[in-house]
């Protein structure tokens, strides 16, 4: 004896398959939301400008990952010293950006004796000679905050975030670059 196919069935059938396929439409789209935060050109251009940063621009080419101090703080402090891989007078402009690109660069580490792994923003304390958290040391006039360019963003709903890891003055720091 042979089965045929009632209204029952294909009534159930096709509602099972009409709801899986709007679960998938309305779920996937969800899932891709966090790659496709930043735009892709300033995701590129953050790793460029991360790379240009660690690998030579504030050292040497031929020892990347170590930046020359002098050429580090004169970045960040505006000044252009001759010797040095960089040249213009705003970060963009040091960093070969466009004008209407916002871009901000800082340096954190951990330089203390804090038992503390966080990281903080550093600076160049200049009397002293020596890498400082910029919440316990850096009150002179001639110190250095090693940040540079617009200040990032309080959110990060619409930002690209590059990091590298690199030395200076012998102690490994992090650079992050934000581009918005």
């Amino acid at each position: 004896m042979s089965r045929g196919q009632t209204t029952l069935d294909f009534a159930v059938g096709i509602s099972l398959f009409l709801a899986i396929v709007l679960f998938i439409f309305l779920f996937v789209p969800g899932i891709l939301t966090t790659f496709t935060a930043g735009s892709p050109e300033e995701t590129v251009t953050a790793n460029r400008v991360a790379d240009d940063l660690s690998l030579g621009l504030l050292g040497s080419p031929a020892e990347p990952n170590v930046w020359e101090r002098e050429c580090a703080v004169a970045f960040f402090d505006g000044t252009t010293p001759s010797g040095c891989n960089f040249a213009g007078s705003t970060t963009n402009e040091r960093l070969g950006l466009a004008p209407r690109e916002s871009v901000n660069v800082t340096v954190a580490g951990n330089v203390s004796a804090d038992p503390d792994p966080g990281s903080d923003r550093l600076c160049w304390d200049d009397s002293a000679g020596t890498l400082d958290e910029t919440d316990s040391g850096c009150a002179g006039t001639n110190d250095v905050v090693l940040t540079a360019g617009d200040d990032a963003p309080s959110t990060n709903a619409d930002s690209v975030t590059a990091t590298r890891v690199v030395s200076l003055h012998g102690e490994a720091v992090t650079v992050e670059v934000v581009m918005w």
